[in-house]
């Protein structure tokens, strides 16, 4: 009979009503819960299968279904903690039930991310469970993705690790006045193999510069650490040899080096900076102590206190490469420091211009009467020889000047040099060596010279004394980034965010947990950031997604059909009540 029906009809509106208050109330009772999906009701229409057809209908009331709002995006309200974590998009942080992970550890899917260190150093929710990341490796590279583990901070700290790297930024101030060697002192020995016996000379010179670093044209200083973590501080000391030519001596206290004495400076070091006529940089080398070049452009210091020996690469930036005659070979030519001469460049440009083959051997000629001229390609290989213009050199110099001449050689000449009386080829020929640029061949990325003060741009240095972990922040691709006692950061984490097919599937938990069902499918372990997955918000939490004001209303609602459910069913007993009076 219909009117049972009706009432039957009446029943169910009353029951999800009920329910759909209850949903309301657990909204409104939760609109301060940190990652908080408000739940909604959809109702929907039963129907008895005589109300499918034919001339009788028999209501069969509603029914509803409740639906957590997953996909809503709650707004991100700051705090003061670093480890307060929010999700900007899809995903959920990953918790498991034990730090140590086994077979039967339970894993839990939460969006409210207010963790926080115990006392062991694991990031734990406030539901007690532990976050789940990926150990990595300190540049972030994950050590293991098979096996994420529970984010523990206590056991990490940052090791001493010692300099290997100097790279130098400076401006040479190109008006400096070239620098007087004293060609008088005893040359340095003993020197390397193969090293002349005029590079002793400028050893010894350098050695002055370091005893008086007052002489220096200009000094940079930076602090080094060796092996252990002790730190030492090395000078580097310029001093311009001629034009586009410097020397540089790096040194340190003496009590810093194996066998020297504290309280002097000893010399680690040495080289030259050779730039080209724009300021750019051209070639440098680096000399051990006893002059050898390094085919790697590194120092190798003997720290003290029984620490490994130190291999520093000094880096004064990208090199554009190009001619440059061999320290070497002008030694051998009997074209350097003890005969007068400095410093002997060609500038590749200008030797073009005028028309020469830089490439092909320089010979430097005495006129006989005071001047001095180049020649090259003196065999006539390619339509040689040709003759620059002579310069007509003081006698004496009173101070170390460059000459150049107009095939773009220069010549640097000592104070108190004098032109040899005879005519003729002085020394023997020097060919210039092609130098490779050195990354991307710029050459104004480092150390430059221009018409400017001196002045250090950087000086950066890759080592680092050993730490403590003073804080941790989390970067928006979820890598867990610990700040050192030395100044040091590194990645030490990075944490699993979860995915899911079907995300309104899940079950909620107490405690702002979610555990999968069948209905919401397997989890997808995901990096931060990457394709469709969350990034993450450090010092920030995920507010609830109620609206007071929405709830309000649903609930005005909700009491009203209730109340007409109610209504219903009181109706229905009236009419029954007519019927049983019938006589």
């Amino acid at each position: 009979m219909s009117l049972y029906g009706a009432l039957g009809a009446g029943v169910t509106g009353l029951g999800v009503q009920g329910e759909a208050l209850s949903v309301v109330s657990d909204n409104l009772a939760n609109v301060n819960t940190v990652g908080y999906k408000r739940n909604r009701v959809l109702f929907e229409q039963l129907v008895t299968s005589s109300g499918l057809s034919g001339t009788t209908f028999n209501a069969g009331g509603v029914g509803n279904d409740v639906i957590r709002s997953q996909g809503v995006q709650g707004s991100l309200n700051s705090t003061d903690r670093t480890t307060d974590l929010a999700l900007s998009g899809n995903g959920f942080f990953v918790t498991v039930s034990d730090s140590n992970i086994t077979g039967n550890t339970q894993q839990f899917y939460t969006r409210a991310g207010a963790f926080g260190e115990d006392n062991l150093g694991f990031l734990r929710h406030t539901s007690n469970t532990y976050l789940l990341g990926w150990r990595t490796d300190s540049d972030g590279t994950i050590q293991d993705l098979q096996n994420p583990e529970a984010v523990e901070l206590q056991s990490v700290g940052s090791s001493a690790r010692a300099t290997t790297r100097l790279d130098l930024g400076a401006n040479l101030n190109a008006a400096t006045a070239n620098f007087n060697f004293d060609t008088g002192l005893a040359p340095y020995a003993p020197l390397g193999p193969g090293v002349g016996p005029d590079q002793g000379l400028i050893l010894a010179n350098l050695d002055a510069v370091v005893a008086d670093p007052t002489q220096a044209d200009f000094i940079t200083s930076s602090r080094f650490f060796d092996s252990q973590g002790e730190s030492h501080d090395i000078s580097v000391a310029y001093v311009k040899r001629g034009d586009n030519m410097w020397d540089y001596v790096a040194f340190a206290d003496g009590g810093d080096i194996v066998n020297q004495a504290a309280g002097t400076n000893v010399r680690i070091g040495s080289g030259t900076v050779e730039f080209n006529a724009d300021g750019s940089i051209k070639a440098q080398t680096v000399r051990a102590i006893d002059g050898t070049i390094s085919a790697t452009n590194e120092l190798q210091v003997e720290w003290s206190g029984g620490v490994d020996q130190g291999t520093i690469n000094l880096n004064f930036g990208d090199l554009t490469g190009g001619l440059s005659f061999a320290e070497s070979d002008l030694d051998a030519a009997g074209l350097y420091a003890s005969e007068g001469y400095m410093s002997i460049i060609v500038d590749d440009q200008a030797a073009a211009d005028a028309g020469i083959d830089p490439t092909l051997p320089f010979q430097v000629h005495s006129d006989g009467a005071g001047g001095l001229f180049v020649v090259n390609d003196p065999a006539g290989v390619n339509g040689g020889p040709y003759t620059s213009s002579t310069i007509n050199i003081p006698t004496p110099l009173l101070e170390a000047q460059t000459f150049e001449f107009d095939n773009g050689m220069s010549i640097t000449l000592d104070d108190g040099y004098a032109v040899p009386a005879a005519a003729g080829q002085i020394g023997a020929n020097i060919t210039a060596v092609n130098n490779d640029p050195i990354g991307t061949g710029v050459g104004t990325d480092g150390v430059v010279q221009f018409s400017s003060p001196n002045n250090t741009r950087f000086v950066n240095q890759n080592g680092f004394g050993s730490g403590t972990l003073a804080n941790v922040t989390v970067d928006e691709e979820g890598f867990v980034v610990g700040a050192f006692t030395n100044g040091e950061t590194q990645k030490l984490f990075k944490l699993v965010i979860a995915v899911f097919q079907d995300p309104v599937g899940l079950d909620p938990v107490s405690g702002n947990l979610y555990r999968q069902t069948d209905q919401s499918g397997e989890p997808l372990f995901k990096e931060a950031g990457i394709g469709n997955t969350a990034t993450v918000v450090s010092g920030a939490l995920e507010q609830s997604t109620v609206d007071i004001a929405n709830e309000f209303s649903n609930m005005i609602v909700t009491q009203r059909a209730f109340s007409a459910s109610s209504k219903i069913i009181s109706t229905v007993d009236q009419m029954l009540a007519e019927l049983l009076n019938l006589r």
